[in-house]
């Protein structure tokens, strides 16, 4: 038996699917990565097809818009509004803060990237990726133990553990806290 061939309603076409440029342009103007907008994207249409299926739309492009706003907020939310940085995080953060007023600055901050990188190379394989998951992907102690099978406490003690070795690993390369 042939499998039926999808056809979009014509609603979504009519109504929704001719706002995507400007959708589009919305939240990639809205949020830092563009790949992330293919998903908010997929799911504001995904949002509004329910509601259509629940009620009659009045006005379908206020409404798209409205469901990718708040698609957006609940990301930032999520991701940004969530993380707290600790005492040492700021410490490690201040070690590599400089006024890039010049170019001569700026590429003194670039080898400054290289040598952090390095020093979170050097850290223990368990403090590393404790490291990098909280500043890299922006996760939550709670969910980098969860990922990782660790209690949250232990999550905080290799954390600071990883913050001050990479300080000091700073520290002999030259790169000092400046002020």
């Amino acid at each position: 038996m042939p499998i039926p061939e999808y056809k979009p309603s014509s609603w979504f076409e009519k109504e929704i699917k001719i706002h995507e440029p400007s959708l589009r342009a919305y939240v990639c103007g809205k949020i830092p990565k563009s790949a992330d907008a293919d998903d908010i994207i997929q799911e504001t249409y995904v949002r509004i097809l329910k509601l259509k299926n629940k009620e009659e739309i009045a006005s379908p492009k206020s409404l798209l818009f409205t469901i990718a706003r708040n698609i957006i907020n609940d990301l930032f939310r999520k991701k940004y509004v969530s993380k707290t940085i600790s005492l040492g995080e700021m410490e490690l953060l201040s070690v590599l803060s400089h006024q890039a007023g010049n170019t001569n600055e700026y590429t003194i901050g670039l080898d400054e990237i290289k040598i952090l990188q390095d020093a979170i190379k050097s850290l223990p394989p368990k403090c590393r990726k404790i490291v990098l998951l909280r500043n890299y992907e922006n996760l939550s102690y709670k969910e980098i133990a969860a990922r990782l099978n660790l209690s949250v406490k232990t999550v905080e003690n290799q954390l600071i553990i990883g913050i001050k070795k990479c300080r000091k690993y700073l520290e002999r390369q030259g790169v000092r806290k400046e002020g």
